[in-house]
């Protein structure tokens, strides 16, 4: 007996049938009965070249630095895709009433395995592969951002349902993204990643390792969905402080001297808990490195499950420049003491405008 799960995919969210829920934030509804699913793309919608073709190959490389013991096969040039033709194909289509602006289609045994998992995005969606900040939604941009839609719909091929209780690459995609400098990345996360461990355990290749700080968080639900936004900075009573739009983020407005609190969210996208450091550094720039000014360090514990917004004061120098811009970062793991899989999502940045 085959069974077939369809996990439409919206902006703003619809109700889509959920077979199990964990307690500990992901959904699951179904598992592959080896730890490996091979994906084909359309020879039509991804050719050789394409820049979508790359961006989706970016994808299945993202989830396959996750830290559980299942990994896709990403395979192109397939010439004809279909719905429950027994292989899992990855195309653009034009019919909305199939995929927009993406869904995956699933099918299942009676044991609860997947035997086909099909992926259709469609083409007017508005997408783009760009991730440059300012091109994209989460930014103020005109287009969504393809890599995001896909790492949602590669996380049902895997076998994971949506989730609205964390920040989650499962809830709204959108806006789930790491930021280095001006490009945004798309990533998996810290409780997809657990979920994936779930179902398959964890990697029997070796350890794999990651932490990381972005400037996103969980703000509430729409439905089956997590909704995300920018975190923020507040004085020391927790009144967010004012601000204006700069190169699609909130520059706020600060004095020389003055306390405040910093808000990022911190991820344990690895195998096992970290006992890290955190600096907080203060830049002219929006490349937070470990030669810009150190404020402050402060020990932190992660551990895969719950995903940490958490809040830290820090002092603004009194020595700045007023009428100038500056930006304050975080960096988790700063002293360089876990060996990672990837440490482009080491760190974060707010921007601030000193009174």
């Amino acid at each position: 007996m085959n069974i077939r799960i369809t996990t439409r995919h919206l902006v703003l969210g619809l109700c889509a049938q959920m077979l199990s829920l964990s307690a500990f934030g992901y959904t699951t509804y179904a598992r592959w009965p080896t730890n490996n699913a091979t994906l084909r793309a359309s020879a039509v919608s991804f050719p050789a070249g394409n820049a979508y073709r790359t961006a989706l190959g970016t994808v299945a490389s993202r989830w396959n630095q996750n830290p559980s013991n299942f990994r896709f096969t990403q395979l192109y040039n397939d010439a004809s895709v279909g719905l429950g033709n027994g292989q899992s194909e990855v195309w653009f289509s034009s019919d909305a009433s199939l995929c927009s602006p993406a869904v995956t289609y699933s099918w299942w045994n009676g044991s609860g395995q997947l035997t086909e998992t099909d992926i259709c995005f469609y083409n007017a969606a508005g997408y783009t592969t760009s991730m440059n900040k300012t091109s994209i939604w989460p930014y103020g941009g005109a287009y969504r951002p393809f890599e995001t839609t896909a790492m949602h719909e590669y996380g049902h091929a895997l076998g994971l349902g949506h989730e609205a209780d964390e920040y989650n690459i499962m809830g709204s995609d959108w806006n789930h993204v790491s930021l280095a400098d001006q490009t945004a990345r798309s990533y998996s996360g810290e409780d997809a990643n657990d979920g994936a461990v779930a179902l398959y355990g964890l990697w029997s290749g070796g350890v794999i390792e990651d932490v990381g700080v972005v400037h996103m968080k969980r703000t509430g639900a729409s439905g089956e969905y997590s909704s995300h936004g920018l975190t923020k900075m507040y004085n020391t009573s927790g009144v967010e402080l004012p601000y204006t739009t700069f190169n699609g983020q909130r520059r706020y407005q600060v004095t020389k001297g003055q306390q405040v609190r910093v808000e990022f969210t911190y991820e344990n996208n690895g195998e096992s808990y970290q006992n890290t450091s955190v600096g907080m550094y203060l830049s002219t720039n929006a490349v937070i490195t470990t030669a810009d000014t150190q404020l402050q360090t402060f020990p932190f514990g992660l551990g895969r499950g719950d995903v940490s917004t958490y809040t830290r004061t820090i002092t603004i120098p009194a020595t700045l420049t007023s009428g100038n811009t500056y930006y304050i970062g975080a960096y988790v793991d700063w002293n360089n003491t876990l060996a990672e899989i990837t440490s482009t999502n080491n760190t974060a940045y707010h921007i601030i405008r000193v009174n």
